[in-house]
């Protein structure tokens, strides 16, 4: 009869420690997940009590930066070297062949046509010497005088002199085959010049070659510039933009403010409501970062140019400086 009892409170015991377990478990679960938890699965009150109606998430606003689009001109160029030549540059020989017995001028001198810059003596020995006259067929600058007093002189070879126009210089270039149909005569070039750092001289196309070279598929031209403060020298190297392409009235927008769709392109635009406004656009040239806008936008659009990534149409942005 006693081993009946023991065994009823011990079954009694085990199913209150049970019990007990259940309860420390479910206090524990909603300590950590319940008290949180908004009723009816709305936002908690304040102080505790229940929340409303379930509403919609927070809004995000995004800083952006933006462009506000006005017409400009855009220019189309190609680029390329040149050395520097005068654009007049004669040679000088003597009439007749013999000793060179004196020489007038320096090099860098400036000359005047028909002024004797040298004197050659064409007689033979044992015959009357008469000095023979060497005149500049040209007014302008000795850039070369190869020949020293003493030195015997050929009419055909080495020329005694070389007299050059530096007020107007050349520079000679060489275009490749698949540029050759934008190359116009007089076409506008914009130069620059190591020495003179920033600063653009103009010059103009002057002179096209009628044939290609075989060898490089490459054809000469020559821009002309003029050099009357005589800053510019012969032999120089300069850096040619020669303007291929002008368009006036254009609208253009940064590179990076233009979003590739699958098969479209498109930017954000700045509505009146400060909600960002998906646009498509239409694009035409592409040049040192801008690129031009055919259609979609119009003089005064305020672009997103920065902080465009992660919009969507409708976004909430504000504008910042």
């Amino acid at each position: 009869m006693e081993d009946i009892k023991n065994k009823k409170q011990a079954r009694m015991m085990g199913i209150a420690l049970i019990v007990l377990i259940v309860v420390v478990l479910g206090a524990m679960a909603f300590s950590v997940f319940g008290k949180d938890a908004p009723i009816s699965g709305a936002p908690g009150g304040p102080g505790g009590r229940p929340g409303g109606d379930s509403g919609s998430e927070e809004s995000v606003t995004y800083s952006v930066l933006v462009e506000t689009m006005e017409p400009g001109i855009m220019e189309n160029y190609l680029k390329f070297n040149g050395d520097v030549i005068a654009e007049t540059s004669v040679d000088i020989y003597p009439d007749a062949a013999g000793k060179l017995t004196k020489l007038s001028v320096s090099l860098g001198d400036y000359v005047r046509k028909g002024q004797i810059i040298a004197e050659v003596d064409p007689s033979l020995p044992g015959q009357i010497y008469v000095a023979s006259p060497v005149k500049s067929t040209i007014s302008g600058i000795v850039t070369d005088l190869p020949y020293n007093v003493g030195a015997t002189i050929s009419t055909t070879q080495v020329p005694l002199a070389t007299v050059g126009d530096l007020t107007n210089m050349q520079l000679d270039s060489f275009i490749s085959e698949k540029d050759m149909a934008s190359i116009k005569l007089r076409q506008r070039a914009e130069i620059g010049f190591a020495p003179f750092p920033g600063e653009v001289f103009s010059g103009f196309v002057s002179e096209i070659s009628p044939v290609l070279n075989k060898s490089s598929r490459t054809m000469e031209i020559k821009i002309s510039l003029e050099n009357e403060d005589g800053r510019v020298k012969s032999g120089m190297f300069g850096s040619i933009k020669l303007i291929t392409e002008k368009k006036e009235d254009v609208l253009t927008i940064p590179s990076e403010s233009l979003i590739e769709g699958d098969d479209s392109r498109f930017v954000y635009i700045v509505s009146p409501d400060n909600t960002a406004l998906q646009t498509f656009v239409e694009t035409g040239l592409v040049l040192d970062g801008r690129v031009e806008v055919l259609s979609g936008l119009s003089a005064g659009d305020r672009v997103i140019v920065r902080g465009q990534t992660m919009l969507q149409d409708g976004s909430s942005v504000r504008v910042t400086e």
